[in-house]
């Protein structure tokens, strides 16, 4: 039995409801010190709560530490360092994520940058408050209720209250157990299944560009037997009391150390940290850039003035328009950053890894690497996923889009690096993984025998797919999200007897793991009933009837892993 004394100084955790506000979240000091004391208040529950003592968990102000379970020796060679955008783990945008096929894809590399990272959110945070409101309140609940007993005199009302003492006990006792893990903890959890030295460093705080939007984190998931994290210089500058040793935190932005106050203008400021693998050290420093800016026109003439010292983009040139002209100035003033930080501490290996939202063959980029004078941008391949089978003149897509995912990086400092490589679901072995699991087409219709030379100018120009879209807003019981598409299939490949007997076991299942599901309400252990039938009717529509048709023959992908390719660097040892 867990002690209740365990999560009695951290129960009040401050959480305030997303009410969506078109304007921009604030970024100043003291926002940044309410936030990183209510994500602390988060972490402090799960430390509790699920951890509970299995592996160190440290909850600091720069950022979170979830430590090794055990540091095995493993047989190391060459250090492989990826990107990854996991698409919202733990939301309705991945509600049916198989989480062990995550895992095992993570479990190629020794350092996974992770992008769209979330705390709990819609139902799962609704269960959480409740069940710390009934592990805080259980005591006095019980003593008011011990109080009422004492003054019954009739043995039938006396022997009612002692069951109900008793199941509120019982409750609360099992109330432990029902904290529900972000989704960050359920990849890190299958992670150690593989390999217990797997760890991560998790930002201090969620990031939006609009007030009340999904805030997202970002963290480094990295194996403590091939590499460990060591003290970052501007971390130590910048660190305060609570901020732990000083391997990680959001880079500064502000006008002390970048002449000019930039915090405002990004969506989702940076996340540094730095490891040493095999005597070397480096610094990693990742960031999902923004998508559409949400600034009015004053906001955007200040962006642009500090940026690139124009009143507006359209005095940039070629290249920048009114879609990525915000994309392309978090780019430049995070490698700004990176450039005044290689200089004032004397350390060239540094690189940037991130979902910029932007390609690679832009004819701007060279004009932004600029700012980091050496950088050289990596991977030109398409590293996010199409759903739809063809585009507008009948060509293939062959289930992907844009390079959107990219490493920057001065390769004389980094010259044991390769220049990089997309993991492309499709091409590797994972896929028979996923066919075996979810494809219920008669047959893989060509997909080994496809052709993946890509033309992104002629993507970019034909088929807009919005999958990118960001700041969007969960609301308090935002799991199911609204209707996507009709309901209403037309499916234009057959589902054969094979494919619906795969799809009802899963959706079987699924059914099964709901019906078992449990929360709180009203002070009381209940079954979880919130909207079951639609979650099964979502599970059979968006992971596998969608396949039989054209316009989402690859979205299952998306649902089950995300809508993005890690993307990699391996570095000689």
């Amino acid at each position: 039995m867990k002690k209740f004394l365990l999560i009695s100084s951290l129960l009040c955790i401050s959480v305030v409801k997303a009410n969506i506000l078109d304007v921009p979240a604030q970024k100043s000091p003291e926002d940044d010190a309410a936030k990183i004391s209510e994500y602390q208040d988060r972490c402090e529950a799960i430390k509790a709560l699920i951890v509970n003592k299995e592996y160190a968990l440290d909850c600091y102000t720069n950022y979170n530490h979830y430590g090794p379970t055990s540091n095995a020796v493993r047989s190391t060679g060459a250090l492989k360092i990826a990107n990854y955008n996991l698409l919202h783990p733990g939301t309705s945008k991945a509600l049916f994520k198989d989480y062990t096929l995550i895992a095992k894809i993570m479990n190629r590399y020794d350092i996974v940058a992770g992008l769209e990272l979330l705390a709990t959110v819609g139902r799962d945070e609704q269960n959480n408050r409740s069940v710390l409101e009934l592990i805080q309140g259980s005591a006095d609940m019980v003593t008011k209720l011990r109080q009422q007993k004492s003054k019954l005199k009739d043995s039938l009302k006396i022997q009612e209250m002692d069951v109900k003492i008793v199941k509120l006990i019982n409750d609360t006792r099992t109330a432990y157990d029902l904290y529900r893990a972000p989704g960050y903890l359920r990849v890190l959890t299958e992670l150690k299944k593989l390999d217990p030295s797997w760890a991560l460093i998790l930002s201090p705080r969620g990031d939006s560009a609009l007030a009340g939007s999904v805030e997202e984190l970002s963290g480094y998931f990295y194996r403590s037997n091939a590499a460990t994290p060591t003290v970052n210089p501007h971390c130590k500058e910048v660190a305060d009391t609570g901020g732990g040793t000083p391997y990680a935190c959001l880079i500064t932005l502000t006008e002390d150390f970048m002449g000019k106050d930039l915090a405002k203008h990004f969506a989702r400021r940076p996340f540094m940290a730095s490891f040493k693998a095999k005597g070397k050290t480096f610094t990693l420093v990742t960031s999902h850039m923004v998508f559409t800016y949400s600034g009015d026109e004053e906001a955007e003439k200040d962006l642009m003035q500090k940026t690139f010292g124009v009143d507006s983009y359209k005095e940039l040139g070629g290249g920048i328009n009114s879609t990525n002209f915000a994309r392309y100035a978090e780019v430049k003033n995070t490698l700004t950053f990176m450039d005044l930080y290689r200089k004032k501490y004397k350390d060239n290996r540094i690189m940037f890894m991130a979902d910029t939202n932007l390609i690679s063959n832009n004819i701007y980029w060279p004009e932004i690497l600029k700012a980091f004078p050496g950088g050289q941008l990596l991977i030109n391949e398409p590293t996010t996923l199409s759903p739809a089978r063809y585009m507008s003149n009948g060509k293939e897509t062959n289930g992907v889009a844009n390079d959107y995912d990219h490493f920057i990086l001065d390769k004389t400092a980094f010259f044991e690096c390769n220049d990089g490589e997309v993991y492309n679901y499709y091409n590797e072995n994972i896929y028979k993984d996923i066919e075996s699991r979810y494809v219920i087409r008669k047959e893989t219709v060509g997909l080994k025998k496809k052709n993946f030379n890509f033309n992104i100018e002629t993507y970019e120009a034909e088929h807009v797919l919005g999958l990118d879209s960001e700041d969007s807003a969960i609301v308090e019981d935002g799991d199911i999200p609204p209707v996507d598409d009709p309901a209403t299939i037309k499916l234009e490949y057959p589902l054969t007897p094979a494919g619906q007997s795969k799809m009802d076991k899963f959706v079987s299942g699924f059914d099964k793991y709901l019906t078992n599901l449990y929360t709180v309400k009203r002070n009381e252990v209940v079954g979880d009933e919130f909207q079951v039938q639609e979650r099964l009717e979502g599970l059979k529509r968006r992971v596998f009837l969608r396949q039989l048709t054209n316009p989402y023959y690859y979205r299952f992908m998306q649902e089950v892993l995300s809508d993005h390719f890690p993307v990699a660097i391996t570095c000689k040892q």
